[in-house]
């Protein structure tokens, strides 16, 4: 079996009682996220720091994923020790000879020793560690100290029944487990946006319902996609699609009879926030979630956003209101579904030639009065 040592940070500023809730969440996450891959990992939690067992066939793909759990700040692979001197002496100077032997010039390897004692019971200082595991290696090799930017670094976690020594630290994505903070529904499309939307509320602790209200096959085929990367990061994410091509049809036409065509976007975005509001309701979530972000299209000015939010019932969160459009590709690329989103544009029928940016709420109920008069009439004339 290889072992991981897993490091949280958040999670630690919280009373004991949410602590330990959080870190079990957190566990059960890793074991999912392993499930959902084929993968038996076994997640022991030891004194602020989560111990993770996969056979040696796993170790590189439990590697990749466990870069993908909600709440992992860093982990390493690890060598388990007893916590004596000796054996960790030992498996320091196994450690750092596998590294050493990467290098071709060794006149230009530094390294240091670092240690940790969290429960402080163990008979030497951290110093004294450091000291210890340190001099046998400079009288090896010869290698010189660098405290401050070392080529190699060796890591020794000392427990009161465990240490563990490691010499690689690999960053998490950070954040706070997936089940700590409740359920939201995400209007999940297959631009770069509302993807990136999806994983930040992940991140931020909360399960997933991904709603994808489809005008076309080849936008659901991309969705699709989307919500397997998506899964990674809430490995029981739900997936709901409906066919929203004949509402927004609907839409589209009656705003042409009443010459407001030029609104088309802001009653479609209404009405889908209506749609996920049933099904927001229906999932038990608590918060409606989309891409939008300040200023990027006509209907995500500041003053349509208000109109567009205007009547929900649920709180509607825009993770990336502030951010701009390299930063959302940024993390696009980074959790894996930039080139999903580009791999084939796909323009929606419906968008008006000049969408209106700057409408109020009362412009928009006297256009729904309208509409309404509309429907009426047709309703007589059948």
């Amino acid at each position: 079996m290889k072992k991981f040592i897993v490091r949280y940070g958040e999670i630690g500023t919280k009373s004991r009682t949410t602590m330990h809730r959080f870190e079990k969440l957190l566990a059960s996450g890793i074991f999912k996220l392993a499930k959902k891959h084929g993968i038996r990992a076994d997640v022991e939690i030891i004194h602020t720091r989560l111990i993770v067992d996969v056979a040696d066939e796993n170790f590189e793909k439990m590697k990749e994923l466990l870069k993908k759990v909600p709440g992992i700040v860093s982990f390493s692979p690890c060598t388990l020790v007893e916590p004596k001197i000796e054996k960790i002496k030992e498996v320091s100077l196994e450690l750092f000879e596998g590294e050493l032997s990467k290098y071709e010039n060794k006149d230009k390897v530094s390294f240091r020793v670092k240690t940790q004692r969290p429960q402080k019971k163990f008979p030497l200082t951290s110093l004294e560690v450091n000291m210890a595991v340190g001099g046998p290696i400079v009288e090896k090799h010869g290698i010189k100290v660098d405290l401050t930017n070392p080529t190699i670094s060796i890591d020794v976690e000392i427990l009161n029944e465990y240490s563990f020594v490691f010499v690689e630290r690999i960053d998490g994505i950070g954040g706070i487990p997936v089940g700590t903070q409740g359920k939201v529904l995400v209007l999940l499309s297959d631009g770069i946006d509302s993807p990136v939307a999806a994983y930040m509320m992940a991140k931020r602790g909360c399960k997933l319902v991904l709603l994808h209200l489809k005008t076309s096959e080849e936008g659901l085929e991309k969705t699709k996609k989307l919500y397997d990367v998506l899964s990674d990061f809430d490995p029981e994410a739900k997936f709901i699609h409906i066919d929203f091509t004949e509402e927004l049809l609907r839409i589209k036409n009656d705003l042409t009879k009443i010459e407001r065509e030029k609104y088309t976007c802001l009653f479609c975005k209404k009405t889908m926030l209506r749609t996920a509001e049933r099904h927001a309701s229906y999932q038990k979530c608590d918060a409606i979630i989309n891409g939008d972000n300040m200023g990027q299209v006509a209907s995500q000015t500041l003053k349509n956003l208000r109109v567009v939010s205007e009547g929900t019932k649920y709180p509607i969160l825009r993770p990336l209101i502030g951010l701009d459009k390299v930063e959302i590709m940024n993390i696009a690329r980074k959790i894996g579904t930039f080139d999903i989103s580009i791999s084939k544009e796909i323009s929606c029928f419906a968008v008006p030639k000049f969408p209106i940016t700057n409408t109020t709420i009362e412009e928009m109920e006297k256009i729904e009065e309208r509409l309404k008069t509309l429907h009426e009439c047709n309703c007589c004339k059948n």
